[in-house]
């Protein structure tokens, strides 16, 4: 009796050991999979430090202004986060990739459920920024879970990765709201806010629920894709989703994707404040984790 009770503790402890080992095996993947996202997505980012679009305006506070939401408006059409952010059908002035976005919006119904991390993937893989994205990606990080022909980028868990491109309120080791220290380098004449209160400088988040798989990682135990229009990884503060981890406030114009307003109309739970969330896997923390 005592060598079976031995043996049972044993075969416990090693059940338990290889448990631990699967699931860092997958928060490694996960966190590749994210790094190598980031690679792609933020270049294109920062490229529009450098990207010429018009301006107008009677002085030049108001040109750099209109510059500013030029820009922003870009940004917005060639790198949704929503597909509300893509307009069927183009505008004539569309840009190439906002033109296959729009192609891709109009083959098919898009289910709203996880339309962040579809728009991620549709940029990564047919933005053109980088012409040979789609093949650093294994054939186990790409899928589609919700069967609407907009494939998503998968963790190691078989969740698709949530993306938003302007993370307002969201502070971590790369993204400070203090816009002293961390000025919006879009808006270098600071023609946004009263100081200190101007822009700060966004970075996209790019996030994983982590081990706990909870989708936008709820505490309610409500289903966030049927509850909310807005889909996966962008869920709203509401009365369906009282304690989403991101909570995206009102923007102008309302769309909360296109913030041609400040950041500040933005605000998120910090992931040390949410206990169900500080398992989440980011591009923002591959430096700490």
């Amino acid at each position: 009796m005592v060598t079976l009770v031995i043996v049972a503790m044993l075969a416990s402890l090693t059940l338990a050991g290889l448990a631990g080992a699967r699931q860092r095996a997958k928060i490694d993947k996960t966190r590749s999979t994210i790094r190598k996202i980031n690679e792609i997505v933020l270049p294109q980012y920062e490229s529009y430090l450098m990207r010429r679009v018009p301006g107008a305006g009677a002085d030049r506070t108001a040109i750099a202004r209109s510059r500013l939401l030029s820009k922003r408006l870009l940004m917005t059409l060639e790198m949704p986060d929503q597909w509300a952010d893509v307009p069927v059908p183009p505008a004539a002035s569309a840009t190439a990739p906002a033109r296959r976005y729009a192609s891709i919006k109009a083959s098919g119904a898009r289910s709203l459920a996880y339309q962040s991390a579809e728009c991620l993937a549709m940029i990564v893989t047919r933005g053109g920024f980088n012409a040979d994205a789609a093949e650093v990606f294994r054939n186990d990080e790409i899928g589609d879970i919700d069967k609407d022909g907009a494939p998503e980028l998968w963790d190691g868990w078989g969740r698709p990765i949530a993306f938003i491109r302007w993370p307002a309120g969201y502070t971590s080791v790369i993204q400070s709201s203090d816009a002293t220290t961390n000025p919006d380098p879009l808006d270098p004449m600071r023609v946004t806010g009263t100081p200190p209160n101007n822009d700060y400088g966004l970075v996209p988040l790019i996030y994983s629920a982590g081990p706990d798989e909870a989708t936008n990682d709820l505490t309610t135990g409500a289903d966030p894709e049927a509850s909310s229009s807005n889909g996966y990884g962008l869920v709203t503060s509401s009365a369906a989703a009282p304690n989403g981890w991101v909570a995206i406030f009102n923007a102008t114009p309302s769309n909360p994707s296109t913030r041609q307003g400040s950041p500040l109309a933005g605000a998120f739970m910090s992931p040390d404040g949410a206990q169900v969330a500080r398992d989440n896997v980011t591009n923002h923390d591959l430096l700490k984790k």
